[in-house]
């Protein structure tokens, strides 16, 4: 009887600590600088051009937030910085998001990826050479967090934007 109960309680235990341990590091409630991921990013030499920051308000315009083909809302959105090139023609560019919770963060993960489809689409009709850049664009994801990147350094800028959304500064 004894040892019947002896191992009811280790079930339970290990039920509770399995329990515990559902939580993925993605899951979890980390916070990011978006302000210090942005200004690693533009110091980091990566993008042709200057990077310059475009108004946070143009973003869920920008990702077509609230049209029937994408499933995020504005709501989704809880922070945002998007940076572009500001002279010439470039589709160097970052967008950083911060979701309002993991749910929100998938459908904005899809938004990006229907942005960029869309993007490559219009560049190829007047600068082919830039809308190759749509086709491997970076995209990294930490909890509610997400960063997509499009510069002319693919390797260096995905290994920068990998470390900068680990919390690495």
């Amino acid at each position: 009887m004894r040892k019947r109960l002896i191992a009811a309680a280790l079930a339970a235990l290990l039920l509770f600590s399995l329990a515990a341990c559902g939580e993925t590091v993605s899951e979890k409630d980390i916070e990011l600088d978006l302000d210090a991921i942005a200004g690693a990013l533009c110091a980091s030499g990566y993008f042709s051009g200057e990077m310059a920051m475009m108004d946070p308000g143009t973003v869920p315009e920008l990702l077509l937030l609230n049209e029937d083909r994408v499933q995020a809302s504005t709501e989704d959105l809880a922070d945002a910085r998007y940076y572009g090139v500001t002279i010439g023609t470039s589709a160097n560019q970052f967008i950083l998001l911060k979701g309002a919770d993991a749910k929100a963060a998938d459908r904005l993960e899809e938004a990006l990826r229907i942005y960029a489809e869309d993007q490559r689409t219009g560049f190829e009709l007047y600068l082919p050479e830039q809308a190759a850049l749509f086709e491997d664009f970076i995209l990294e994801r930490q909890g509610r967090y997400l960063l997509f990147a499009i510069g002319e350094d693919r390797e260096a800028l995905s290994g920068l934007c990998r470390r900068l959304m680990s919390g690495e500064t």
